[in-house]
Parts: structure tokens; sequence; C-alpha cells
């Protein structure tokens, strides 16, 4: 039996790195997970080799900052399973501008996605976790919630609305039954990052030998080292946590 037999789970961009991750750690510990990604070839693709292996998967395209699409995510999701016990908020975007640089448009555009998007979720998810008699939430959040990252003023903004966020979530609905906790990424090596090392002129290689040196671990982490903790949050095991955010960043924060 997995950590997640007979469980249901919601998981956002859940096409590529962390929250592909975690799509397929949730299904080998035997959820049924529906998951949306705005990018549609891929999730497909995601979705079959899963159902191929004897997965219980659902993809829907769709993009979070569209509160119709994120109420209607949730809604199919029920719908294929018949309950709902896990929200994962995962999808996001990353902007690199200053402040002064920033236009209404891109501020429009990170909140919409990375602040906006969770909470349109949450909306959908409560009432079909409250009906369940309660589950759990995980929002992925990054340490930018808490220390500053060099030109991500849009991006450290929106993490810090995630934190802020969970911890509401869990005051107003933990008489609901329903847990809301949080992950805070460090530098984990996603698909992301293989597109930001061409963008600033760098091999993999030599981009991936220096991220991560900053940490006590002197070394990026893996999207399945967070779904990793992510499912420790989701599941019965972390019954007492709520309200809180778990830092998986290779000791970057506790410097």
């Amino acid at each position: 039996m997995g950590r997640l037999s007979g469980k249901v789970a919601a998981v956002t961009g859940g096409a590529s790195g962390i929250g592909e991750a975690t799509v397929r750690l949730f299904v080998e510990e035997g959820a049924r997970v529906a998951f949306a990604d705005r990018d549609g070839e891929r999730g497909a693709r995601v979705a079959d080799e899963l159902q191929a292996h004897g997965g219980t998967v659902l993809f829907v395209q769709a993009q979070m900052e569209r509160e119709a699409e994120a109420l209607a995510f949730i809604q199919r999701a029920v719908e294929q399973f018949g309950r709902l016990d896990i929200l994962v908020n995962n999808a996001g975007i990353r902007l690199y501008q200053h402040v002064t640089e920033a236009s209404a448009e891109s501020w429009d555009a990170i909140l919409g996605v990375n602040v906006k998007g969770y909470a349109f979720c949450a909306k959908a998810a409560i009432p079909a976790l409250r009906h369940t008699g309660g589950g759990s939430i995980v929002n992925v959040a990054s340490i930018r919630s808490i220390v500053a990252g060099e030109n991500t003023v849009q991006y450290d903004t929106t993490k810090a609305a995630v934190a802020g966020m969970t911890r509401s979530l869990a005051m107003d609905h933990a008489s609901d039954g329903i847990r809301v906790n949080a992950v805070g990424p460090g530098p984990i090596f996603t698909p992301f990052h293989e597109r930001r090392a061409a963008a600033v002129g760098k091999s993999i290689d030599a981009f991936q030998a220096e991220f991560g040196q900053h940490t006590m671990l002197k070394r990026p982490g893996t999207p399945r080292e967070v779904a990793a903790c992510i499912l420790f949050l989701a599941s019965d095991e972390a019954s007492y946590v709520t309200g809180t955010c778990l830092f998986v960043d290779g000791g970057a924060t506790a410097q």
C-alpha cells in the first residue's frame, strides 16, 4: 500500500519540473492524480506515459490565472475521481526585472499565475476537501519568500504572498480538517534552468556546476527531492503540521 492509496490529488503546473516530479511520485504512492498545465503537448505525453505504466491520471490543459479554467480543472478532477483529498499549487512563472523596469502588464502576469492562480484553485478545492472530510493543500513557495534574490523583485513578492496565503488558509480552514502548508525550494535544477543557462550564454553543465554552490550542501536540488517533501506534507504522516513552510534548500536559508 502506498502512502497515498485511496487518495485523489490535483496538481497544477504538473507537466514539468517540480510539478511533474510530484505527479509521478504521487502516482507511485497510490494516488489518482489530476494535473493541469498550460503546455498541452507536454502534459499529454506525461499522462500517456503514466497511464501506459498503470497510473490513474487525468490531464487538463489550463491556465491557473484564469479563474474559470482553474475552477473547471478542480471540478473535472472531482467529477472524474469522485472526491478530492489533496491540492498542490505549483504552477508559476519567474520574471527578471528591476522594479523600475517592471510594467503594469508584467506585474499582472506574475501576480495572476503565482498568487491569484493559487487562490482560485484553493477556492474551488476547499469545498471538495470539506466534503471529503478534510485534506491537505500544499503550496509551492520559495526561499525567495524570506530572502531576496537579485533582479527578482516581482517573483520574490509573489512568493512572500504565497507564504502569507498559506498561513491564512491554514487558520481559516483548520476547523474543516484541512491542513495548509508550503514548501520553499531553494536552487532546484529544472528544465526552466536549462533554458536560463541558454539565456545567459552558459552550457547546461557549467550552469549546473555553479548552481547551488552557495548552499551548505554545495549542489542544486532535484525536483524529486522537493516532491518527496510535498508528499510528506500531503500525506497523513504530517497530520499535526499546518500553517508552516518546509524549506528544501540545501541549508541556504540557515547560513
